[in-house]
């Protein structure tokens, strides 16, 4: 006796083919550091910040539309300053007034168990932007220019700054006028760098070689 393709029985369940969502399984590697090709030409700063906007709200993460807002606006945002106030009440009846007080510190209540929510998944969203940024958007070279820097582990886990960061890298050609501060902080950062007591000789290594790029891209091949 044949066995049964259908759905029904014991028979075998021909496996439905599930589809993908475009958003998140299309994703290129769009962050490059300056003249760096990847088989295309380079893409602009701006369109590739708009593939990750697309990604992160393919992602389905609660409250991602903060992140968005944060993204597009550059900076995070300050939930302290768009906490909610506590009205108080307007009437001048006594029964009247505490009855719109009462009404009052209800709907604060609300907003601000809102607002609380809001700041605790964008915390964790921005973790996990972080994460997707540098595992999928960004090439080798640009791994490896931000994990060179002093600060990646601290200030740039925030996405926003991580993002103006990139946009630094990616905006600053070869041969561009650079401020007087970047060239002697590169400069800086370079030679000053001791290897520590508990740092690994290849780690340092590494982390040397790392900033002598940056300075390459600064002074020119040449210089080296």
């Amino acid at each position: 006796m044949g066995r049964s393709s259908s759905g029904g029985g014991r028979g075998l369940v021909t496996p439905q083919k599930v589809k993908s969502n475009p958003s998140l399984t299309v994703v290129k590697h769009l962050f490059s550091t300056k003249g760096e090709k990847d088989g295309k030409a380079r893409s602009l700063y701006e369109d590739a910040k708009e593939r990750v906007i697309d990604y992160i709200q393919a992602l389905g993460m609660k409250c991602s539309e903060d992140m968005v807002k944060s993204i597009c606006n550059g900076k995070s945002i300050d939930f302290n300053a768009i906490a909610p106030r506590l009205n108080a009440p307007t009437q001048t009846e006594a029964v009247a007034r505490e009855t719109e007080m009462a009404q009052n510190k209800i709907l604060y209540s609300a907003k601000l168990d809102k607002t609380i929510r809001r700041s605790a998944y964008f915390e964790t969203n921005k973790r996990t932007v972080k994460s997707n940024v540098m595992l999928k958007f960004v090439t080798k070279a640009m791994d490896i220019k931000l994990q060179g820097e002093a600060n990646f582990t601290t200030t740039l886990e925030d996405p926003i700054k991580l993002l103006k960061h990139i946009e630094q890298f990616m905006k600053k050609s070869a041969d561009a006028e650079y401020d007087f501060l970047d060239f002697w902080e590169a400069n800086q950062k370079c030679f000053a760098m001791k290897q520590g007591t508990n740092k690994n000789l290849m780690h340092f290594k590494e982390q040397f070689l790392r900033h002598a790029e940056v300075l390459q891209d600064l002074h020119g091949v040449a210089w080296f």
